[in-house]
């Protein structure tokens, strides 16, 4: 491997040589622009790299048009790579360009030389070719994703996220000036989406879908490949796959691209490994691995689902052997990793944001009793769901896998606590893909299994109760303010997301809030109201510190944004006593009232008071 390291070297110099001649000589001879020119170069190395590593790095014994495909990917991969890592150093962290540079001579040609020798070049190319009635498969699969949604309003949550991280590219600190509870990679997973829509002119949201949809492709485009050990037939394997996208689809379609849904695409190409490949070489096991720790590691919670399946092979085997499985330690040393970048690049997340977030967000929480009707009914029909399949098609390695990540869906759901729909996402989604694998054996069952299988679907898509997302209360605010003139930003004064960035995003408007809701205020009130202060100063006092920040937080956004309009939720949720009085919440401050006499009443509904900027 040392020889081929330095053979590696070697081909990236002469390369990189050629590609700056290439480049130099075009632009005198053929007149092109820089950019053109920098195209030719790097398509004539690309060429180059691609015969002296297949004969001299890698010593390749076949050559395919396959093959130069998955070179080509890598090279594209590797100039999608350097971008990224350059924007990151010099725009985000305020590195110098050398910093950034050499953080790029690290990561590129490590990452390259890995995928060449594992993917790119490997002697076993049986199981890793590149099929391109797969990928028009899983390509057709993901454009219908996009189109479905193209247009359509996102997710309060996604919203705020698109919006969010617009202001965190303009030089906002996360965790100081953007007051977000989750840890930072949603924010950088929202980053190719305002990428994309800077480049092609299109809108964040359309763009947010566009991202999706790669995501989609990606991950169905894995799992074909996987799938191939078990399903030979195209026709059969295009079904499945289909299967497979409506399972990930239809239980998030009001949610759509939120992290629940997010973490089920990353998890897939793993889950099928293990459920189809469970000894599958570590050049097969690590690449799927480091894909789903992408999905774990956006929330905690995600953990269990690793869990659930380590436990599942551990009594399989009855052995604790699984738990030491390569997959494992990708899962650990990635997630070790993640936070020690949080801590390095986003301090204040631990130091300000998870101390207040353990204060106060519990409001959010619901009673044991009210998260389990919520999901009551789709845990029945899952239930009758997964008793039919296993009556007609019995359990199989990959149904107990499947079933094993959707028990840890619903663990993710309890412990979250707050009975949120797109929380169930995991369960139904898990639930869905272990009974749609099994319809791979409707080639050797009869029509009764058939028809069992096909009622199977059915029950499970009404308990995913599909349906696009619409936030009745930001129609609500849009009603009263469609006789308004135009509206130069917008802040909800509420502790909900959907009566917020909606509406913004409604009104084509900026969010004039560093909060999705005013998420700080319902847990201290909350606490506040029932606790003993004599007995507790010190906890009071944290929680009147709590308050003050976030009033201070919504005067001085209003006072360095004016927004146009300003919106007051009159029966925000998550409060003990109903009726919560904001513009009360306000008056506290001496500044309020001066604030106030710039604004003027120009609506009411059922649930809204609307000020707009005299």
């Amino acid at each position: 491997m040392l020889a081929q390291a330095l053979r590696f070297g070697g081909v990236g110099g002469l390369a990189t040589s050629v590609h700056v001649l290439s480049a130099l000589v075009s632009s005198k001879v053929l007149q092109l622009s820089a950019q053109q020119a920098n195209l030719t170069g790097f398509a004539t190395a690309v060429l180059v790299s691609y015969f002296a590593h297949a004969r001299f790095t890698f010593r390749s014994e076949s050559s395919s048009v396959e093959q130069f495909l998955r070179f080509v990917v890598v090279a594209f991969a590797g100039l999608a790579v350097s971008s990224l890592t350059v924007a990151l150093c010099t725009e985000k962290f305020g590195l110098s360009l050398v910093a950034a540079m050499m953080a790029v001579a690290v990561l590129v040609p490590a990452s390259s030389f890995l995928a060449m020798r594992f993917w790119v070049f490997t002697r076993n190319n049986s199981a890793t070719g590149l099929p391109f009635g797969d990928m028009v498969i899983s390509a057709s699969m993901a454009l219908g994703v996009v189109g479905l949604f193209w247009g359509r309003p996102v997710h309060h949550d996604v919203a705020w996220y698109l919006i969010a991280t617009r202001e965190w590219e303009g030089g906002s600190a996360l965790y100081t000036s953007l007051m977000e509870v989750n840890p930072p990679l949603n924010f950088y997973f929202t980053l190719p989406a305002l990428w994309i829509a800077d480049v092609t002119g299109i809108s964040d949201t359309n763009a947010q879908y566009v991202t999706l949809g790669l995501l989609f492709f990606v991950s169905l485009f894995w799992a074909a490949r996987v799938l191939r050990h078990a399903v030979v037939d195209t026709a059969r394997l295009a079904l499945i796959l289909l299967l497979v996208c409506l399972s990930i689809l239809l239980p998030g379609l009001s949610t759509i691209a939120q992290r629940d849904q997010i973490l089920v695409l990353f998890l897939l190409p793993w889950a099928l490994n293990e459920a189809f490949v469970p000894n599958a070489p570590r050049n097969r096991a690590v690449p799927a691995a480091l894909f789903a720790a992408l999905g774990i590691c956006l929330k905690p919670h995600f953990v269990i689902f690793p869990l659930a399946v380590s436990l599942l092979n551990c009594m399989e085997r009855r052995t604790f052997r699984p738990l030491f499985a390569t997959a494992n330690w990708v899962f650990l040393l990635a997630g070790l990793a993640y936070i020690a970048f949080v801590r390095l690049v986003h301090p204040a997340y631990f130091t300000e944001m998870v101390g207040i977030a353990l204060q106060v967000y519990g409001a959010y929480a619901k009673p044991g009793l009210e998260v389990l009707s919520a999901i009551a009914k789709a845990m029945g029909l899952v239930a009758f769901a997964v008793v039919l399949s296993v009556r007609t098609y019995g359990t199989d390695r990959a149904f107990r896998v499947f079933l094993a990540l959707a028990a840890a869906g619903l663990g993710t759901y309890f412990l979250q606590g707050t009975g949120f729909t797109y929380h169930k996402v995991p369960f139904l989604s898990f639930g869905a893909l272990a009974c749609a694998l099994s319809f791979r054996q409707l080639p050797r069952v009869g029509a009764q299994q058939t028809i069992s299988g096909a009622v199977t679907a059915g029950l499970l898509v009404l308990a995913s109760a599909p349906h696009f997302y619409r936030s009745m209360p930001a129609e609500e605010i849009m009603d009263a303010a469609r006789g308004l003139d135009a509206v130069n930003g917008v802040m909800t004064l509420s502790s909900n997301v959907y009566a917020g960035p909606p509406v913004a995003f409604r009104l084509g408007t900026f969010w004039a809030s560093r909060y999705p809701a005013q998420w700080l205020v319902p847990g201290a009130v909350n606490q506040l109201a029932v606790a003993d202060c004599k007995s507790v100063p010190a906890h009071c006092e944290t929680l009147f510190r709590i308050l003050d920040r976030n009033r201070s937080d919504i005067i001085a956004d209003i006072v360095r944004t004016t927004p146009d309009l300003l919106v007051v939720d009159k029966a925000s949720s998550h409060f003990d006593r109903p009726g919560f009085d904001w513009l009360g919440f306000l008056a506290v401050d001496p500044h309020w009232p001066g604030i106030l006499a710039g604004y003027h009443r120009v609506a009411e509904t059922p649930r809204f008071l609307l000020y707009r900027r005299l």
